[in-house]
């Protein structure tokens, strides 16, 4: 187990007890189009303090989604280091609003919330289309197409739990690969043309009507 995390805990239990969490992290799982987005609005209109953090923001400029799947490691970054940044910062609830379908992507989010003592939430939309590739290919809004989701699907790790994605391992680059497409890392399916967009990384990106600077921050007050 990762020193940080036992430090991070004196050694206790990885959980801490529901009376020392400084805040909540919300994971919210499922597959394009499953309902995700409309889920993370209504959690954050239950609770108008909550952050709602994705990594699709990255890929968004002048309110136009352009998926580029060069910079899909730095927009993972770019979101952990906003949800960082809104930890620390003490906002609670945190919402990551990605597919999240193995286990090690949610990691980093997760050690995270161990190091700000956050309790972590796991979340899928109940909604009855949500493994219906017919029916995700029809209401996603980034156009995923059905071969995709259907791999996604495939690959959909149930189930998850805090100790179980705490010792999940991030596969090799090279085992990623002979997977085929990585579905698991993102919603987009329109990538940019090469080469006139491909070497161009969004100037900003918006969550919620607030502007983010390209290196992750926040405006002040946030």
């Amino acid at each position: 187990m990762d020193e940080r995390l036992l430090q991070a805990f004196g050694g206790l239990s990885l959980q801490p007890r529901r009376s020392r969490f400084a805040g909540r992290l919300v994971l919210l799982r499922g597959l394009p189009g499953s309902g995700k987005s409309t889920l993370a609005r209504q959690l954050k209109r239950d609770s108008p303090g909550a952050v709602v953090l994705s990594t699709d923001d990255f890929f968004i400029e002048n309110g136009v989604y352009v998926f580029e799947p060069d910079f899909l490691e730095d927009a993972h970054k770019w979101n952990q280091k906003r949800a960082r940044k809104a930890m620390k910062n003490g906002k609670s609830p945190v919402i990551i609003d990605n597919t999240n379908i193995h286990a090690w992507e949610m990691k980093p989010y997760v050690m995270m919330a161990c190091e700000n003592r956050y309790e972590v939430v796991f979340q899928e939309p109940d909604t009855p289309w949500k493994f219906n590739v017919q029916e995700l290919t029809r209401r996603n809004t980034h156009h995923v197409p059905r071969q995709k989701i259907q791999q996604m699907k495939e690959q959909y790790e149930h189930n998850v739990t805090f100790h179980s994605v705490l010792q999940s391992e991030k596969p090799h680059r090279d085992e990623r690969r002979s997977r085929g497409p990585n579905a698991a890392y993102s919603m987009g399916a329109r990538s940019c043309p090469p080469p006139a967009l491909s070497n161009r990384r969004p100037h900003r990106a918006h969550t919620n009507n607030t502007p983010f600077n390209r290196r992750g921050g926040f405006p002040s007050g946030f």
